[in-house]
């Protein structure tokens, strides 16, 4: 059995309801040479004082408090704070399977990978009752076809919570603050600097689906992140990676589309005018940068939001396509 540390980063703030749950999750992993970081990020509820009372039960457990600075600002601070070997986010409304880091870490030093990454289930109150036992059947491929799978999002997520990553990934990159949707921001670049990336095929990361979230909120200007993230990606594909280009820019129109249809529902006509307008020119420029490698049906598509970007988005919405 592997004797080297995971340290597990915990942003927290505003979940007093769940973090008692999150935090007996991971402190009940069947691989207990953890250190579990706790983040609270300013956090204006009791989860400090919760934070503390943790640390007192349990010796593994560190605990940092921070002006609040977003996301990704947390989990950068628990990146500067971590010691691992290895290191692992787990969100902190969310739970984990007790042999997660287990089966992740035993799938990462038997294929030799700078990444690993499991399956998640998402949930609301109750979650389904499953077996963990044994080792799941890992499989693992070199840097190029798991970016391809990524662009695909098949086989591998954007998401960094269900992920084991050697620390070494780590050296180079950090999470972009100030952004939503920082998950895609960071994922591809750390897949790019990866030599292997494996897949346990196993859901053994529990999603809480809660209608306050951060992505189950309205539509804003700020959702428009994504497509920034996802433009910065084409790039790099093109200048690292550049038979993926076709793909990651079929990625970005098709988010382009959608992102217009969120946007033509949202109930604030100068939200929708100003994001219409940013995506609009973004769909023009990605369009003519090179050939599409789609299907024809897309291409259609793609065409008719070329001549009209509004009325093309507008249609997809009455016809219920993409949404």
């Amino acid at each position: 059995m592997n004797s080297e540390t995971i340290s597990i980063i915990i942003p927290i703030y505003k979940v007093e309801q769940y973090l008692e749950q999150c935090v007996e999750s991971v402190t009940r992993q069947t691989y207990q040479k953890l250190e579990i970081i706790l983040v609270d990020d300013g956090s204006p509820d009791q989860c400090g004082i919760m934070c503390e009372k943790w640390a007192k039960k349990d010796q593994r457990i560190k605990v940092i408090h921070k002006e609040n600075g977003g996301l990704s600002d947390a989990r950068n601070a628990g990146l500067q704070a971590a010691s691992g070997t290895y290191i692992a986010f787990v969100d902190s409304d969310d739970l984990i399977a007790p042999t997660m880091m287990e089966q992740l870490l035993h799938g990462l030093e038997q294929e030799k990978a700078d990444i690993a990454e499991c399956n998640y289930t998402c949930f609301t109150d109750e979650l389904p009752e499953e077996e963990y036992t044994g080792h799941e059947p890992t499989v693992s491929y070199g840097t190029e076809k798991a970016l391809s799978l990524l662009l695909d999002e098949s086989t591998f997520k954007y998401t960094v919570w269900n992920k084991l990553y050697r620390r070494e990934v780590f050296d180079s990159l950090r999470f972009e603050i100030g952004k939503l949707h920082e998950d895609v921001f960071f994922t591809y670049q750390a897949f790019g600097i990866s030599e292997r990336i494996a897949k346990v095929e196993k859901g053994l990361y529990f999603y809480r689906q809660r209608r306050d979230s951060i992505m189950g909120s309205a539509f804003g200007l700020k959702n428009l992140d994504s497509l920034e993230a996802r433009k910065r990606q084409y790039f790099y594909m093109k200048n690292n990676f550049p038979e993926l280009s076709g793909k990651a820019q079929v990625q970005l129109l098709r988010n382009c589309l959608y992102m217009g249809q969120k946007a033509l529902r949202c109930s604030t006509p100068a939200v929708t005018q100003k994001a219409m307008q940013c995506i609009r020119i973004l769909f023009h420029e990605i369009y003519m940068a090179q050939d599409i490698q789609d299907s024809g049906k897309q291409r259609m598509w793609y065409g008719a939001a070329k001549q009209n970007f509004k009325v093309c988005c507008s249609m997809r919405n009455i016809l219920k396509i993409g949404l």
